[in-house]
């Protein structure tokens, strides 16, 4: 577990590290109930797609019916869908931990230790406060599912609150028996569904945040290795001193590069597929929203609220994707334009010719890209809000 220690210690959470291994996806797990673990995991999340299906099957099929079905189904498979490319993917994950470890390496003082170790935190920060959003959501989903048999046991009345499960499951069971037994399967399935996004989304967050860190230490060196006082030396020590600074610069730069295209290689193909089906999620959804919940929403917002909070979680995901991919670019154009502020005319030509290399790969746009659909960026994020909204149109002309 030596090799393990920075990753465990910088970048993690212990709840974290514990919901990865009773998922089975901690690259590092070498428990004998893993595959186990994996199969029980699959199977729920398959038959519970499944059942969602069954309902297209058994019930009178109509467009707000599919629309309504596929609002549920399509997130629950994006997630079916993540779970598995982490199983897939878990000895890339692993060596992905030992690039992040080979990269504290070149650490070469205090600051820069500051540094990498900072971004490092501000991951654990956000997975932290990911996972307090998460049981809060979790409480309230539970307190709503619940409330009506709360509310009959607390204020006895002549006739029951009506319940209604929040996703619809073809049970084989008339709809009113077993309505408790039904509920807790629906949440527990919910639940577990929800923490494996939760995981997996958090883990490829620490990532790039990593990243984000080693274009910091990049930026860092630039501003503080290619200073004035350099040119001041005599020729030979001036010559010395600039390529060693430009060779670490170089270090620095292509490690950042590298953990991120790293961490886009390993999931390029399973997130191009959940960007094309989050896309038609937040179209079906919205369109319910337009469609059915429209004046429900006026009367009464609890009948509504499971729709909102899938709208709201789709254009979380959507913004913060957006957003990490826009921060990466920016970082690494912050390289070329640190390096153009240099005295970079004053050094020696040999040196400037350095330099001009190293200008002209840190002036190439490097983007987050997923396959040819996504690029990581703010502008991109509306692109793809046009794109359900279209979506949305040519749903309500087929209607």
């Amino acid at each position: 577990m030596q090799h393990t220690r920075i990753i465990e210690e910088h970048y993690y959470v212990m709840l974290h590290i514990l919901l990865l291994k009773v998922f089975g996806i901690w690259p590092h797990d070498k428990s004998r109930l893993l595959l186990l673990q994996r199969v029980l995991i699959i199977i729920l999340n398959v038959t519970f797609i499944c059942m969602q299906l069954l309902v297209l099957i058994t019930s009178r099929y109509n467009l707000v019916l599919f629309v309504k079905t596929m609002s549920f189904v399509l997130p629950f498979t994006i997630i079916a869908i993540l779970y598995c490319s982490f199983i897939l993917k878990s000895k890339n994950i692993k060596n992905l931990h030992y690039i992040i470890q080979e990269d504290w390496k070149i650490i070469r003082n205090k600051i820069e230790s500051e540094i990498i170790q900072k971004y490092a935190h501000y991951g654990q920060f956000y997975v932290t406060l990911i996972f307090l959003y998460t049981c809060f959501v979790i409480i309230a989903i539970i307190i709503i599912q619940f409330y009506p048999i709360i509310f009959d046991l607390i204020s006895p009345l002549d006739e029951p609150r009506p319940c209604k499960l929040i996703i619809g499951l073809e049970y084989f069971v008339p709809q009113d028996k077993y309505f408790i037994t039904k509920a807790l399967h629906e949440l527990i399935s919910a639940i577990i569904c929800g923490l494996i996004m939760l995981t997996t989304a958090t883990q490829m967050l620490i990532f790039i945040v990593h990243s984000i860190g080693m274009f910091k230490i990049a930026s860092y060196r630039v501003r503080y290795s290619l200073e004035d006082s350099v040119l001041y030396m005599s020729n030979m020590e001036k010559e010395r001193a600039i390529y060693e600074s430009i060779m670490q610069i170089v270090i620095a730069h292509r490690k950042a590069m590298k953990s991120s295209d790293v961490v886009i290689s390993i999931f390029n193909v399973p997130v191009s597929i959940i960007a094309i089906l989050a896309v038609l999620s937040l179209s079906t959804n919205l369109f319910r929203v337009g469609i059915i919940y429209l004046m429900i929403y006026i009367l009464n917002f609890v009948r509504s609220r499971n729709i909102f909070c899938f709208i709201t979680i789709h254009l979380v995901v959507l913004f913060a994707a957006s957003l990490i991919g826009q921060k990466v670019m920016d970082y690494n154009n912050e390289i070329f334009r640190l390096i153009y502020c240099t005295s970079w005319y004053l050094m020696p030509v040999p040196s400037q010719k350095l330099i001009l290399f190293l200008m002209q790969k840190a002036g190439k746009e490097f983007e987050l890209k997923i396959g040819l659909i996504f690029v990581g960026k703010m502008e991109n994020f509306t692109m793809l809000l046009n794109h359900a909204l279209s979506y949305v149109t040519v749903m309500y002309s087929v209607q």
